[in-house]
């Protein structure tokens, strides 16, 4: 951490959810709101905070339990709190009750304090007002403009991921997004989050500073971008530099994702943690190896598959761009686009023959191997594990180690 202890009340406006994720294993009340105030207060735990959200009779009963926490809360009642459903960390979650359901015209919260960090909601809309603003849209859907919120503040910051921000600008380039949040939203600063990219701050002046992107030993990436505005809005609100939040924020978010929780240390004190700085987005080509003989198989190929394409990754999936075939057809197509490719993601578990032989095919070849390895023994492995092949446990970690190694191959 920075050394630096702050005690400037903050108030954090945002939601309370009940989060379950079906692999890995994940069963909590956080939502936005709630992930901000306890990773603030693992900053510097004598930080005030006050918290408004919404909630039913069971969110109620929680956040009165956290106040032992320091946190003050305030719950405006709503009949049932939303809840997400992950299958795994990179899918987008089924939500429930349905959005269409709910009538976030019915459900307002209106707060005036000095500093705000204020998070998007689904079930309800907040006005602020203030003397600084960090807003988090927080939706990939239907994101709001703050100035359609009705609030106001003296100084405002966006913290946006790019398809948040291209959605609300109608603008698809980057220097079109600045221009549209610094003109129709009348911004002091724009954070400009950028995936695997890291992100980009934009200050009134219109200078641009990158702010460098983390390498992890494990990567948990649900309530990530949580973290990150939380940590930016603790750093920006006492000490009034946005760069140095920000560069707070990304390596206190890789802490986050590295650990699953919060375990907060001193930037650049961890050997596990390495910055990566990714200028354009890999071109070259990355190979899906995996059976998909049973609807298991060709559902989990699909799920990697949708993920690497989300990273905007040129990926080829035997099943999804050949299909079954007889082996005089399929082969040769297969062969060719492994020798076009610059690593071979590989799924194990099951270890399916043409699996293997394409993880062998590609070491003779010295292309990398990320595996993806739940349930096999070491000693069934033995000869990957002697090879250099990278293996991983977790799904989103091995996505994320295999997107990192074609970026600096490139």
């Amino acid at each position: 951490m920075s050394g630096v202890n702050y005690a400037c009340m903050i108030t954090v406006v945002g939601g309370t959810y009940n989060e379950y994720c079906f692999e890995p294993h994940w069963k909590e009340i956080y939502g936005s709101g709630l992930r901000a105030c306890l990773a603030i207060k693992k900053l510097t735990p004598d930080t005030p905070l006050k918290y408004f959200t919404f909630g039913d009779e069971s969110i109620s009963e929680y956040l009165n339990m956290q106040n032992n926490l320091g946190i003050s809360s305030f719950v405006t009642r709503i009949n049932e709190s939303i809840q997400f459903y992950y299958d795994h960390p990179l899918i987008n979650p089924r939500i429930r009750p349905r959005l269409d359901t709910i009538n976030k015209e019915n459900n307002k919260i209106h707060v005036e304090e000095d500093n705000i960090l204020y998070y998007g909601f689904i079930e309800g809309v907040a006005t602020v007002q203030a003397k600084k603003v960090v807003y988090d849209p927080q939706s990939p859907i239907k994101p709001l403009l703050f100035s359609e919120t009705k609030s106001s503040a003296e100084e405002l910051v966006y913290v946006i991921n790019l398809t948040e921000a291209r959605l609300l600008s109608g603008k698809l380039d980057i220097p079109s997004i600045i221009e549209f949040f610094f003109t129709n939203e009348n911004v002091f600063v724009l954070v400009l989050k950028k995936g695997p990219k890291g992100a980009l701050v934009v200050t009134k002046d219109r200078k641009e500073h990158t702010i460098p992107v983390y390498k992890t030993d494990s990567v948990w990436s649900i309530g990530s971008g949580d973290v990150f505005a939380a940590v930016f809005a603790y750093h920006w609100f006492s000490s009034g530099d946005p760069v140095f939040a920000a560069n707070e924020a990304s390596w206190q978010t890789a802490c986050y994702c590295n650990y699953k929780g919060f375990q907060f240390s001193t930037i650049n004190s961890n050997p596990e943690i390495l910055p990566l700085r990714i200028e354009n987005f890999p071109t070259t080509q990355v190979y899906l190896a995996g059976p998909f003989f049973t609807f298991s198989e060709r559902w989990l190929i699909n799920e990697i598959w949708y993920s690497f394409k989300n990273f905007r990754v040129k990926i080829f999936s035997p099943w999804h761009d050949v299909g079954h075939g007889v082996a005089s057809v399929v082969v040769a197509k297969d062969l060719q686009a492994l020798e076009q490719s610059a690593v071979v993601f590989a799924v194990l578990d099951g270890l399916d023959s043409g699996t293997l032989f394409e993880v062998g095919y590609a070491i003779k070849k010295g292309i990398p191997v990320i595996g993806y390895v739940e349930n096999e023994s070491s000693e069934s492995i033995k000869m990957l594990e002697g090879t250099n092949c990278i293996l991983e446990k977790d799904l989103t970690t091995a996505i994320y180690k295999c997107f990192w190694k074609i970026a600096e191959n490139e």
